[in-house]
């Protein structure tokens, strides 16, 4: 099943290459680099059978991306397409039981990603260029040695394992042009991954995975 989705997002991602508009020809290539700070939502997850509640601590990433500017192709702005590989890493901050906390707690939340995503650069020409954007891709999440302890029922609960599903994100930002060739960029971002579905000892259990984030980076042109 991964593997037929890998080869779907594949498609898409040369698809949406292969279509760019014909001004791809005369755009100039960038990269970036983005740190990250992250907020990721509680969610939960059964275990035993019982529902367990998480609590994650705000996160970090960093963001890599290798893209292409179109240039101002149409009256409302200017369009780019890029490949970005994404990291994203939150520790557990606490985990409970029907609102009663567990103790000897552990854990962390690991995504990587693969994405392609299309901006609209409202004013290309500017030092000041505000943007929105929008992407598709292929995550990877790891849900890696959640373990907590119930003393009132001398119960311990884990869960170490991970799903891969299509991932979707948005952005809002702005760049601030240095000089002709760097601009440093800063952007909200929220991403999220498809349905989860993780082993948890003898059986499965679904989960959530999305994130609201604040990067700043560097963008070079070439």
């Amino acid at each position: 099943m991964r593997a037929i989705r890998l080869l779907g997002v594949t498609g898409v991602l040369v698809a949406a290459m292969l279509l760019a508009p014909n001004a791809l020809a005369a755009g100039q290539w960038y990269a970036r680099a983005d740190v990250s700070y992250n907020y990721l939502p509680d969610n939960g997850w059964v275990s035993s059978g019982t529902s367990i509640h998480t609590v994650s601590k705000k996160g970090e990433g960093i963001d890599l991306a290798l893209g292409r500017d179109l240039g101002r192709v149409w009256a409302g702005g200017g369009i780019r397409g890029e490949f970005e590989l994404k990291w994203k890493y939150n520790d557990v901050d606490s985990l409970s039981n029907g609102g009663q906390p567990l103790s000897g707690v552990t854990g962390h939340t690991r995504m990587v990603a693969l994405m392609y995503n299309l901006y609209n650069d409202f004013m290309p020409e500017s030092r000041f260029d505000p943007y929105l954007g929008v992407g598709i891709g292929y995550a990877s999440v790891r849900f890696g040695n959640f373990y907590g302890y119930d003393a009132t029922t001398s119960t311990s609960y884990a869960l170490d394992a991970s799903d891969s599903a299509f991932a979707y994100q948005a952005f809002a930002g702005f760049k601030v042009r240095m000089n002709s060739s760097v601009a440093l960029d800063f952007a909200y971002n929220w991403f999220m991954l498809g349905n989860v579905t993780v082993q948890s000892g003898a059986g499965t259990t679904g989960t959530t995975y999305h994130t609201s984030t604040a990067t700043i980076g560097v963008d070079w042109d070439f």
